[in-house]
């Protein structure tokens, strides 16, 4: 009972517990309607739907014509996505109530709900009338124009929610995703060192400031913003993944490994970290430790699909071409069941998601034992099948353009990575790539737009030839 209201202070546990004594026991007890609202949301708060539903028609029977209590009751139909229903109830009241805040909030929360942004947003501005968690209505309307696909006025509403009281952590990383959609990372870093500046306490902010050191390559600072982010939270396994990751950029693998195992020490479970632990050694060339932390994912949950896949790559890379094959069967196998079990229970959105960030890993890995045996044409079709999938990782696209380039298939190639350049703009890894495809294709033009932005080194290794062309080598950047 202690951690269920762990966010919340005694009078709401106080108030919920003896609210369900009294519905346990059957009898009635006096609530006020203000005791009764706050009961409510937090069944709202907590998605509890079947204490929610007595809680909303115990209040009907005490207090049938209060607007709030009927707000409630409209506002279970929004927890049960029933917007249809919600948006009759909630016109009937703004017609008795038009200048209630609380109503126009509800109202642009079901409009937003259907798609239709236009008047979510004329609702979200009556709410904001009364300058109460002017932060949250502000994120809302960010939400919408992102949308309306009109970036740069939800960045003013992102900023202006951040600037005001009331917003939540979601409103910093809504705000990071639409700086990269604007392809304005140094924009975002202004506004977050600001906003650590004066909530220096926040760990979301830290986290987010971060990611977009990440995004800009500013790789020791992005360290710096995760240890701070620790050090309010060392419960938080998200931060502990993200400087794993900045400091396998860097390059240290020891760090970044000991970072994971940190993560898994404080998981509720590690079969994450452990998976995670294992494809940074796979990516780092040392499957031997890579397969030992694997097994340890699997030991844990023995059918888990991405801990298969990656042990699939692991067996390749050794030369064990039985055994990569025995272990993708397996994973296979484990993802018809988990279709199957999925036609039979309700999944909830993050398993959803989990299946689907499997499949393109099992695709991948099918491509790679393709690839092993000779059969390029069937491993493209995987990497294909792959790339059509939301869930594709970047790891999974940059492999895939590798194996493009090994195998001389550089049309492919460049249709990729010019399509990756669209959201990552100036990237080195895909530019480095197009200036060798487009080079080897005579398309010296093309290479040349590419040079400025390249891997020096990199480029080196993938075409020497380009390094002493008269034309082209001088615009190759210097190696740092």
């Amino acid at each position: 009972m202690n951690d269920r209201f762990k966010d919340y202070d005694s009078e709401v546990r106080d108030l919920v517990l003896d609210f369900e004594r009294t519905v346990m026991r059957g009898g009635m007890q006096f609530f006020d309607v203000d005791e009764l609202e706050m009961i409510i949301d937090y069944y709202l708060e907590v998605n509890d739907i079947k204490p929610l539903e007595e809680a909303v028609r115990f209040a009907e029977k005490l207090y049938p014509d209060s607007t709030e209590v009927k707000l409630r009751r409209a506002h279970v139909a929004i927890a049960r996505k029933q917007y249809k229903s919600a948006l009759n109830q909630l016109l009937v009241l703004h017609d008795r109530e038009p200048e209630n805040t609380d109503l126009a909030y509800s109202l642009g929360i079901v409009y937003s709900a259907m798609g239709r942004p236009d008047e979510a947003v004329d609702q979200f501005l009556a709410a904001s009338s009364d300058g109460w968690q002017l932060g949250r209505i502000y994120g809302n309307i960010a939400e919408e124009y992102v949308k309306k696909e009109d970036l740069d006025t939800a960045l003013r509403y992102y900023e202006a929610a951040l600037a005001s009281e009331g917003h939540d952590s979601a409103t910093l990383y809504n705000y990071v995703d639409t700086c990269e959609q604007k392809g304005c990372p140094e924009v975002a870093v202004q506004k977050l060192e600001d906003y650590v500046d004066h909530n220096p306490y926040s760990r979301d902010g830290w986290h987010c400031l971060g990611l977009v050191y990440i995004d800009l390559g500013l790789l020791e600072k992005a360290v710096e913003a995760f240890e701070y982010a620790l050090a309010i939270d060392k419960g938080s396994g998200e931060t502990y993944v993200e400087l794993a990751y900045a400091y396998e950029l860097l390059g240290d693998v020891g760090r970044a490994a000991s970072t994971l195992v940190q993560y898994s020490a404080v998981a509720d479970n590690p079969l994450d970290a452990y998976r995670r632990i294992g494809t940074l050694y796979l990516r780092a060339g040392n499957n031997e430790t890579a397969v030992i932390y694997l097994r340890k994912a699997l030991a844990i949950r023995p059918n888990d699909i991405s801990s298969l896949a990656a042990l699939v790559e692991c067996y390749l890379n050794i030369g064990e071409l039985p055994m990569a094959e025995s272990t993708l069967r397996r994973a296979e196998a484990a993802e018809q069941n988990a279709i199957e079990m999925a036609a039979l229970a309700n999944e909830d959105e993050e398993q959803r998601d989990e299946n689907r960030f499997a499949h393109t890993d099992l695709l991948a890995a099918a491509a790679k034992v393709h690839e092993f045996r000779g059969d390029i044409d069937g491993a493209v079709e995987h990497y294909q099948r792959m790339i059509a999938e939301d869930t594709c990782s970047e790891q999974h696209y940059m492999e895939y353009v590798d194996f493009l380039f090994r195998h001389r298939l550089l049309e492919d190639l460049i249709t990729i990575a010019e399509d990756a350049l669209v959201y990552l703009p100036q990237n080195a890894f895909y530019c480095t790539y197009l200036a060798a495809a487009y080079f080897y294709t005579n398309r010296y033009n093309s290479a040349s737009r590419m040079l400025p932005h390249v891997a020096p080194e990199e480029l080196a290794r993938l075409c020497p030839e380009i390094m002493v062309h008269p034309l082209l080598g001088p615009l190759v950047p210097h190696a740092k």
